[in-house]
């Protein structure tokens, strides 16, 4: 249910709720899971969606994880991305945007991050913990306001992420350094004792966009075939090769995009030093 039609570069509109209902249908749950206590205070998603509207964050972008439980559809994890329509202008070729995670099967809290948009690629990154806090929402208390102050907090520390975004532009690496990038990023997602991936495949840019060999560009070439797949996957034991699958675990999915992400930072590091 990871589908990004409604997310790429050909349509930035919002999504109506009809949309959001096909493409994450636990963001309407109507009550919660069975699991949880009674004090899990239920709140339903698309409450939060609509409270985000009324404050000019928009919903542009939705995911479901699957679940293997019959009893869990309809309550599992699910990430929506918003951006604000009149304070968060595009910086470049990137849009910011926030990153809202939730479940009502007790697998998730409300948790928001910082999220940027990269145009030339439809990439959807997540920033690390390390750089703007994740803020996160108990059901508890009055969730509505506490997501809503929390949207407003990642709001006011998104420009840090600009900050670190323009300082990786300004940072060549050499084709070494790339491989060593390449090694650390395929490890977060692949074990290496069980499957072999190519870093010069990994590091081969899709589009002539994404040719230069400065850190930014480098780390969303990453990103992106780290996440959306396609690459050659061989088994070491059997030697047969296939490609790499997108992933599509909202857990997943936002794991490996911090991680990437704090990488980059680990690098850009090690560059400025």
């Amino acid at each position: 249910m990871f589908n990004n039609r409604f997310y790429n570069t050909m349509n930035q509109g919002p999504l109506e709720n009809d949309a959001l209902r096909r493409l994450a249908p636990s963001v309407f749950a109507e009550a919660k899971h069975g699991s949880r206590a009674e004090t899990y205070k239920f709140i339903p998603t698309i409450n939060i969606v609509e409270a985000l509207r009324n404050e000019g964050f928009l919903p542009v972008f939705a995911s479901e994880s699957r679940t293997r439980s019959e009893d869990k559809k309809g309550f599992a994890k699910h990430l929506i991305r918003f951006r604000q329509h009149d304070g968060f202008s595009s910086v470049g070729e990137v849009k910011p945007e926030i990153v809202l995670v939730n479940s009502h099967d007790g697998t998730s809290s409300y948790q928001l991050s910082a999220g940027l948009y990269r145009l030339v690629c439809s990439n959807g990154m997540i920033v690390s913990d390390g750089q703007i806090d994740c803020v996160r929402v108990r059901h508890s208390g009055n969730v509505v306001d506490n997501v809503i102050e929390g949207t407003y907090r990642i709001v006011t520390e998104t420009p840090k992420a600009i900050e670190h975004m323009d300082a990786m532009r300004g940072l060549m690496l050499t084709r070494a350094e790339q491989g060593i990038f390449a090694e650390a990023a395929k490890g977060l997602r692949w074990d290496g004792e069980e499957v072999s991936v190519n870093n010069a495949e990994l590091l081969r840019p899709r589009r002539t966009a994404d040719q230069s060999a400065d850190l930014w560009t480098t780390f969303n070439v990453l990103q992106e075939k780290v996440l959306k797949g396609g690459v050659s996957v061989q088994n070491l034991n059997t030697r047969n090769s296939q490609r790499a699958r997108e992933v599509k675990s909202v857990t997943e999915n936002v794991r490996l995009n911090k991680a990437l992400w704090t990488l980059a930072e680990e690098m850009k590091k090690l560059k400025a030093a």
